[in-house]
């Protein structure tokens, strides 16, 4: 099965203001969490998205870290803040070599008084631990690199994610000719071998001078015999 994790990530109770009233692409935890296939085949999520809310992305982390089957992460493009926690989530994170990854500090709207600031300072400094905890489970390094990546607010493309173990693999694209999928289709390679040696037939018929096939001729006709069967 396949996911796609795209847009602002927000709570569930939130998603349907920005989807039927502002139009805009949204995941909450329920649009991924409520998917999951019941048999723990493998699953794919695909991430494009700019970041949002760190409780929702948290929860989907959880959520795809518990799930009993392969978890394979493709960053298409861009996992951005929040979104770079779900990233996280993968057995597997390929990422785009186009894409970035991007962390950085937590961050809210506070008032009130010194001790209101001071607790909402404190809940911002632990926020950003557990955040950074997610990159350091996935890469085994220290927390502490993390938190100082974050303080700078980090880009990171893909030869960097690998280098830093933030990602797994770079995605690539090279694939065989889309066929129907009969099974007599022949290979491009098996295809292509036949057209050389039709061509070496067709020499060897032109260039011959008596009515008897050479040796040469024999061989090649049974190559061909071989291939068509």
């Amino acid at each position: 099965m396949r996911l796609n994790i795209k847009g602002m990530i927000t709570n569930d109770d939130d998603a349907n203001i920005y989807r039927d009233w502002l139009g805009m692409s949204v995941t909450s935890p329920a649009d991924v969490l409520s998917k999951l296939p019941d048999d723990g085949s493998d699953l794919e999520i695909a991430i494009n998205s700019g970041g949002g809310e760190v409780d929702a992305a948290n929860e989907i982390y959880t959520g795809l870290r518990n799930y009993q089957g392969r978890v394979i992460i493709q960053v298409e493009s861009s996992a951005y803040s929040a979104a770079s926690i779900i990233a996280m989530a993968g057995d597997t994170v390929q990422i785009s070599p186009v894409a970035q990854l991007m962390i950085h500090n937590a961050s809210t709207y506070a008032g009130g008084n010194h001790n209101d600031l001071d607790k909402t300072s404190n809940a911002l400094k632990s926020t950003d631990k557990a955040i950074a905890k997610a990159y350091a489970v996935k890469t085994g390094r220290p927390v502490d690199e993390f938190l100082a990546m974050m303080d700078k607010e980090t880009w990171i493309n893909a030869d960097d994610a690998i280098e830093l173990g933030l990602a797994d693999e770079i995605m690539t694209f090279e694939t065989e000719p889309v066929t129907n999928s009969i099974s007599n289709v022949l290979p491009r390679k098996t295809i292509n071998r036949i057209k050389d040696l039709v061509n070496e037939n067709k020499e060897l018929k032109n260039n011959k001078t008596d009515s008897q096939p050479s040796e040469h001729d024999k061989l090649v006709q049974a190559k061909l015999a071989i291939l068509r069967k």
